[in-house]
């Protein structure tokens, strides 16, 4: 639920991974604020527990760390926020003119494969 102590993670998994000291597993928890689906009606959780969560928004909270940090300007997070925008509208237009994967593939790999 911390934007900064991920990259940190993830930098140092990186950095031992591409040094050649084998694989790393970077563990990262959170919590899911929305509902498994729109079918689901939450009984589960108390709503009380799902607002006090909301308050530690790992992107709300980053936005307050930079505000108060005061090294990044306003208009600099403005586009920011607008080329994460666009970068998002660029993918799913990508993702929606792919093709299809073909039904004969689609439980490849979900179980490993004996090599032939």
């Amino acid at each position: 639920m911390d934007v900064l102590a991920v990259e940190d993670g993830a930098k140092t998994a990186a950095e031992s991974v591409r040094s050649g000291q084998g694989p790393y597993f970077l563990e990262c928890r959170t919590y899911r604020f929305r509902a498994h689906s729109m079918y689901d009606p939450e009984l589960y959780r108390d709503k009380a527990e799902v607002e006090e969560w909301k308050t530690r928004d790992p992107i709300a909270a980053l936005m307050r760390r930079i505000e108060a940090d005061g090294s990044k300007a306003d208009s600099n997070v403005a586009e920011f926020e607008c080329q994460v925008a666009k970068e998002i509208d660029e993918s799913i237009a990508f993702a929606e003119t792919g093709t299809w994967e073909p039904v004969v593939d689609l439980l490849r790999f979900v179980y490993s494969e004996q090599p032939a």
